[in-house]
């Protein structure tokens, strides 16, 4: 069954930049309706990531980007759910179970 929506775009927390939402349309054309941030190799977040996360949050619902985040550790999510942000994020255990369906798992190798 073919998908008439474009493969989500995957970022490691290390790419993510105010360009990934550039404010030209060009740039949000390629953001795509999915951007999954994989969170995986995250070791350390303070006041300033979580106010990146919130930028993030923030510009892909001016874009109409699905944003979820992959691979969050315990201690993220613990300081997310302390701070009452966990709740306005969408979560996955990882980017396998982010990825919307089976087509996209299968051609892109995860």
């Amino acid at each position: 069954m073919a998908s008439l929506s474009p493969s989500p775009q995957v970022l490691s927390s290390f790419e993510t930049s105010p360009e990934t939402f550039g404010t030209s349309p060009d740039t949000r054309a390629q953001a795509g309706p999915w951007l999954i941030l994989d969170l995986q190799g995250l070791t350390f977040c303070d006041s300033t990531g979580l106010a990146e996360l919130l930028w993030l949050l923030r510009r892909s619902q001016e874009t109409r980007t699905r944003l979820v985040l992959a691979g969050a550790s315990r201690t993220l999510r613990h300081m997310m759910a302390t701070t009452g942000l966990l709740t306005y994020f969408t979560m996955a255990a990882s980017v396998e179970e982010a990825l919307p369906d089976e087509e996209f798992r299968t051609a892109e190798g995860h």
